[in-house]
């Protein structure tokens, strides 16, 4: 079945897409211990407010997004169907941990501290990006931002990395950075426009997408984007034969196109990635 060409018409069909994609597509998979049986539904913890790679439609019940696109369509490799429940983003990972969802994905930053916590399958890189109003009118840039107003999500890498610079501006004998946190980037985002706060930072796509949603002349980029890293799916230290069948079912629509047609036809290509991996090596 072709792929529609229009990102409106993939949101209008897109509520029924998981199970349709699921009984058309599910393949073969391992009944072992610890592996997936064909058409059981998985359970999958998302912030739902972080768009474009997982946010909901306008029924305020179904999750959109390009990593929503790109699991379903591995899990549909698996013969598997997702069933995705929105939640805090810093309440995912634990939330894998206690089996209250299968899996987590979420934009998740794949980093050595949360491998040590959890598994988890990359699929996607993308690196942080910052933006201001038009014009940057605070003059603010990501290593000139001491006494400055960022906004940023909490509980992300992006959190991470403006407390650390504002250690650094400490450490300098310069002001900190006023660091005002958010529960989700769009709220974040909207302090900036208002003009509220001097800038923000979050991962390449959802900056992208808050320039593109703000209009002309609102908001722009700020320098270039640095830090690029895998996103990855989150799944319990204990469900690895889980996670490596996830990587090869990620590997297939990679080779098949089916994973250069998603980011293509969201203008995320630049963030493929050659091959899925199990807790691959990062750099921190």
């Amino acid at each position: 079945m072709a792929l529609l060409t229009t990102r409106a018409a993939r949101r209008y069909a897109l509520g029924a897409l998981p199970l349709t994609a699921a009984l058309v597509l599910a393949g073969c998979s391992s009944n072992g211990e610890g592996g997936s049986a064909a058409g059981e539904t998985v359970t999958i913890g998302v912030e739902a407010e972080y768009p474009p790679g997982e946010y909901l439609d306008t029924d305020g019940e179904t999750v959109l997004g390009f990593n929503v696109e790109l699991v379903e369509a591995a899990l549909a490799e698996m013969g598997l169907e997702a069933e995705w429940e929105p939640a805090n983003f810093d309440a995912i990972i634990i939330g894998v941990n206690s089996g209250t969802y299968d899996m987590g994905s979420s934009s998740f930053t794949v980093t050595e501290q949360r491998m040590e916590e959890v598994d988890m399958v990359s699929y996607f890189s993308s690196g942080t990006q910052w933006f201001a109003q038009e014009g940057n009118p605070a003059d603010v840039g990501p290593d000139d931002a001491c006494g400055m107003r960022i906004a940023v999500q909490t509980g992300t890498t992006h959190d991470d990395d403006i407390e650390a610079r504002s250690e650094a501006c400490v450490e300098d004998g310069d002001d900190p950075i006023t660091i005002e946190k958010f529960p989700n980037q769009p709220q974040a985002t909207e302090t900036v426009v208002s003009g509220v706060n001097d800038a923000s930072l979050a991962d390449m796509p959802t900056s992208a997408y808050a320039l593109d949603q703000t209009g002309d002349d609102v908001l722009e980029f700020i320098g270039d984007q640095y830090a690029a890293a895998p996103y990855g799916v989150v799944l319990h230290q204990d469900d690895t034969e889980r996670a490596e069948e996830l990587a090869e079912a990620f590997n297939t629509i990679m080779e098949n196109g089916t994973y250069d047609e998603i980011l293509e036809e969201w203008g995320i290509d630049a963030g493929s990635i050659e091959a899925a991996e199990v807790n691959p090596s990062v750099d921190e």
